[in-house]
């Protein structure tokens, strides 16, 4: 996997959790939902903005705690009664109001922007965020911590539209600590994107180091994470006959699947100690045990498995 293909990766988590606090136009009119979880102590927030077909949705659990005033055994009292509470985050507050009972409520919201969090920023010199910006970065959990750990750590100094994209991955101040500490701090603002949308820890980062793979450029991290290549998955292909690979190559096999039943299929055919990129070949073309026997229903017997990969590019496992 390139380095686009990570990224990108990277930028559609964000997307997914920012989109919906950018479409609605300023002062658009807002409603929540709100289902009281009787399982546990949380709810379901559930915030829409503006008018269909350009309206916007965000829905996540919270604590009642999170929520201001808020009221959970009033909400899953039986019949209906006035409720309120208030989302409060630093770029801004919503307050909600409504009626709730039986676990469920359901009413109107208005956002308040706060000024002090939009003079910050223009201070530091990131900008002054417009209307939309100021309910992304509220929605997002954006915070004068993370603006200042960035700084404290070298890191160039991000845009309203960037803030908000590390915000929405989750990027805090203690993940930029804890990675700097251990020494595993990528240098850019993409990289450390990319870091938290695909959840690489230190500890992800140390278990690769005692798996073999120390030292890593933060690239390299990324793509090993992006396709599920974890400690467990090494382990299971060193006691398979194939240690120490390049990084490439474990990469390739991680985002194929090549596991060792796969490979051990192959060796009870007759086909023992692939190389990688031949194992990469098969895997690719879809190449099975299954295909090696319908050839030699065909009278068919491949000495190789390059001959089993030229037969199959041909299509005779089809006659």
């Amino acid at each position: 996997m390139s380095r686009s293909i990570a990224f990108l990766a990277a930028l559609l988590f964000a997307a997914i959790s920012v989109s919906s606090a950018c479409i609605a136009q300023a002062g658009a009119a807002m409603t929540f939902t709100l289902q009281a979880n009787r399982a546990d102590q949380r709810v379901q927030l559930s915030l829409t903005r503006g008018e269909k077909p350009h309206h916007d949705m965000m829905s996540s659990s919270f604590a009642p705690a999170e929520l201001s005033g808020f009221d959970l055994d009033a909400v899953r009292q039986p019949g209906q009664r006035p409720i309120r509470f208030a989302l409060v985050r630093e770029a801004g507050r919503i307050d909600c109001s409504g009626t709730g009972g039986n676990a469920l409520a359901s009413g109107q919201c208005s956002f308040t922007p706060d000024r002090s969090f939009a003079d910050f920023l223009a201070a530091r010199g990131i900008g002054r965020p417009d209307a939309d910006q100021t309910y992304a970065l509220a929605m997002t959990r954006a915070s004068r911590a993370l603006v200042d750990a960035l700084a404290a750590h070298r890191y160039p100094k991000p845009t309203i539209d960037k803030l908000i994209e590390l915000s929405a991955v989750g990027v805090e101040p203690a993940f930029i600590a804890e990675l700097a500490a251990r020494g595993h701090a990528p240098t850019t603002l993409d990289g450390l994107t990319e870091f938290a949308a695909l959840g690489v820890t230190p500890d992800y980062i140390d278990a690769l180091a005692r798996a073999g793979y120390r030292g890593l450029d933060p690239e390299e991290i990324t793509q090993l994470k992006a396709v599920g290549a974890d400690p467990a998955f090494i382990g299971a292909l060193a006691s398979a006959g194939y240690p120490n690979l390049k990084v490439d190559e474990l990469e390739q096999m991680a985002a194929l699947g090549i596991s060792p039943e796969f490979i051990s299929s192959f060796a009870k055919a007759g086909f023992r100690d692939l190389p990688v990129d031949t194992l990469v070949q098969l895997k690719a073309l879809g190449v099975t045990p299954d295909f090696v026997q319908s050839l030699e229903r065909h009278g068919l017997h491949p000495r190789s498995a390059n001959d089993l990969v030229k037969l199959k590019v041909a299509g005779l496992d089809d006659q």
